[in-house]
């Protein structure tokens, strides 16, 4: 006889009941109305059914009745209502435009909570606690930690992913490649690189250069929280799509799409979407269209509005 196979973790969970779990408790008992089935051969009128269901209060309208109206039986079933408080076919349509309204909006950046007050916080202090952090695994694989650089009165911030090889090894942001591209276009735009702070979500290296997972971006983003209270910086430059997605959102379109256009990010400062230099070094074009050529068209634009400050 085969020995009884030891249930895993996953098959112990319990079934879980979705609709029970997501509604909020003010509207229990909204879901609980029947709708008549059609005969044979029949077509369903979705919005037939609809017009023919008990009005449901807003959740807001809810918290303002009484404790028996929320209760798990409908207060009132369909032929108690007055045909007046029936909704009409139009008013259903109507409703279900509005409901697809609201979800064709785009939605608000979230915010970061305020982190509590630091006595004596500074550039220095949170450098410090950078090198000794061991909040994720990369510090063990790190070989420099990699805070960032510039002064502390700067009113721009560029802030990129992670710091790469040639930052890991210095401890100093953007001095690769791709960091001597990125000084070439401040410079061309009339930037001094000394007058800009330069950053990463991330402080560490990930390990062969990988993307920075979630996790570690969560871990070290008090990090540049600080910094950019203590900065007060007028305006951010996001650089690549990973840092994009993060600091403006994860529903952001990709960087191709949204390349020079502002946002409110998380940190609530204004953001220019912006090429990495590392993108813009595997694309050697200088034509019209060309990423290279967006790039400058986004640095211009970004130093008339930091003229303006």
């Amino acid at each position: 006889m085969a020995a009884k196979r030891k249930k895993t973790d996953d098959e112990s969970i319990e079934a879980i009941d979705l609709i029970t779990l997501l509604t909020p408790p003010s509207a229990a008992g909204c879901y609980e109305v029947e709708i008549q089935r059609p005969l044979p051969g029949e077509e369903f009128d979705l919005l037939k059914a609809a017009a023919d269901l008990p009005d449901v209060p807003e959740p807001a309208q809810l918290r303002s009745l009484p404790a028996a109206s929320t209760s798990r039986k409908p207060s009132a079933t369909l032929h108690q209502l007055p045909a007046s408080d029936k909704p009409s076919p139009q008013q259903s349509e109507q409703d279900i435009e509005n409901l697809l309204t609201g979800m064709r909006k785009p939605r608000k950046p979230t915010r970061l909570q305020p982190l509590p007050d630091i006595a004596d916080d500074s550039l220095t202090r949170i450098a410090d606690e950078i090198a000794q952090c061991q909040k994720c695994d990369l510090c063990k694989t790190r070989n420099k930690t990699v805070p960032g650089a510039g002064p502390d009165s700067a009113r721009l911030v560029f802030i990129g992913e992670a710091p790469g090889g040639d930052e890991d090894a210095t401890g100093i942001p953007f001095v690769g490649r791709a960091g001597q591209h990125l000084d070439k276009i401040l410079a061309a735009a009339g930037f001094k690189r000394e007058e800009v702070f330069i950053c990463n979500i991330l402080k560490c290296r990930p390990p062969e250069n990988r993307d920075p997972t979630l996790s570690e971006m969560i871990c070290c983003t008090p990090y540049l929280q600080r910094q950019l209270r203590l900065l007060k910086p007028a305006l951010i430059a996001c650089l690549g799509n990973v840092a994009v997605k993060f600091v403006i959102g994860p529903e952001s379109p990709g960087i191709t799409r949204i390349h020079g256009q502002w946002f409110n990010s998380i940190f609530d400062i204004p953001t220019m979407a912006m090429y990495h230099p590392s993108f813009l070094l595997r694309s050697q074009g200088r034509e019209k269209g060309s990423p290279n050529w967006q790039m400058w068209q986004d640095i211009q634009a970004l130093k008339q509005r930091y003229d303006s400050l």
